[in-house]
């Protein structure tokens, strides 16, 4: 990651290249009941990424690689 993305604060930005992910705050999307914790992490592919941890084990996974997994398993 040669140039940080300008909404993550400095501390962030330590955090982010120490653990590999960073709280970035609590957001609520049209549907949800509440907010959820969100996180700032690197996708080898597609960068920065900001997203909420998935499934029981509460992964972190980039919505893009998932997007186009989706799409490879419909062509196939």
């Amino acid at each position: 990651m040669s140039e940080m993305d300008p909404r993550i604060k400095l501390l962030q930005r330590l955090k982010l290249q120490l653990s590999g992910y960073v709280y970035v705050g609590d957001h609520m999307k049209e549907g949800w009941k509440e907010p959820i914790p969100h996180y700032a992490f690197n996708c080898p592919k597609h960068g920065l990424i900001i997203d909420y941890a998935h499934g029981y084990d509460q992964r972190l996974e980039c919505p893009k690689c998932r997007e186009e997994e989706k799409t490879i398993k419909l062509v196939t």
